[in-house]
């Protein structure tokens, strides 16, 4: 990454990218502060203004991260800019420790940070999927039983997912449970009317022509496809690729929506360019101006 060969370059790029402010008040006289050097920050810039003469008269500074995606961080810039790219490119959580010789609680925590964009930037896009001509398919997935008795005891989580064919465009929610009234308020909620739904035969979903869809249901007890063709393989993949995506070890039920969050952002975006949009989206997240 060239944006890390030097500090100067480093920070152009932040700042270009609005990672970090460009400028600050002060907030004793409500000038611009100036940006300094110094020896005595992690980073060899400060923001200062000082005013030496009159009644107000004042020495303040504070570090360039502040209210910034690096403020509480304990790692420098570059080592920041580099856990974020490689978390992007998929790269394993252990090897990422090795490379940046970081703690497992501090990579824990920087994965955690990153996912929690991850849902931000999707709870920023709840369109609807579906519409006239359209097809979707949904399910429920429960994630996390411990087979055979044998095994790492993981707590379970049901999921209800859909997908839009020919398109990229899904969702997934982590639900208490499959009832009707869970499953129809989000099926109303995130699929468009006149959509064609198909799903399984789960009773849930036996009223959603009432609701303004058509529904096609496949009774997989009997047949893959239903005699009008219709099949729910691509939800069944999906859930295939998520419980492939899940840390094995230490998942606890309270973060399956970031888990969730964090593979359907990677569903939507390539390695390269799903840097790049994230990137954009934490710099969102501190500027709400952009």
């Amino acid at each position: 990454m060239n944006i890390l060969s030097n500090k100067e370059g480093t920070l152009d790029w932040l700042r270009e990218k609005k990672l970090i402010t460009l400028e600050r008040s002060c907030p004793v006289c409500d000038d611009d502060m100036r940006l300094t050097e110094t020896r005595d920050r992690y980073d060899g810039l400060k923001w200062t203004c000082k005013k030496r003469k009159g009644v107000d008269r004042h020495s303040k500074e504070c570090s360039i991260r502040k209210d910034s995606w690096f403020e509480n961080s304990n790692l420098s810039l570059p080592e920041t800019v580099k856990f974020t790219y490689w978390w992007c490119m998929g790269i394993s959580q252990k090897l990422i420790i090795q490379q940046l010789q970081l703690s497992d609680h501090t990579s824990v925590d920087w994965a955690m940070f990153c996912r929690e964009v991850c849902l931000e930037s999707l709870n920023n896009q709840q369109n609807q999927l579906g519409g006239p001509g359209k097809f979707v398919e949904i399910d429920e997935c429960k994630i996390g039983k411990r087979k055979y008795n044998r095994g790492h005891i993981v707590e379970g989580q049901w999921v209800f997912g859909g997908i839009e064919r020919d398109s990229r465009r899904s969702f997934l929610f982590a639900v208490e449970d499959r009832s009707e009234k869970t499953l129809l308020r989000l099926i109303l909620q995130r699929i468009a009317p006149e959509t064609t739904i198909i799903s399984d035969c789960w009773k849930s979903y036996s009223n959603l022509s009432k609701h303004g869809y058509q529904h096609e249901t496949v009774n997989h007890s009997v047949e893959f496809k239903n005699a009008n063709g219709y099949h729910t393989n691509t939800i069944e993949g999906h859930w295939r690729h998520l419980k492939a995506s899940l840390p094995q070890y230490s998942r606890k039920k309270e973060h399956y929506e970031s888990y969730l969050a964090e593979f359907l952002y990677r569903y939507q975006h390539t390695d390269e360019e799903m840097f790049l949009s994230f990137i954009d989206d934490v710099a969102k997240m501190y500027n709400k101006t952009l």
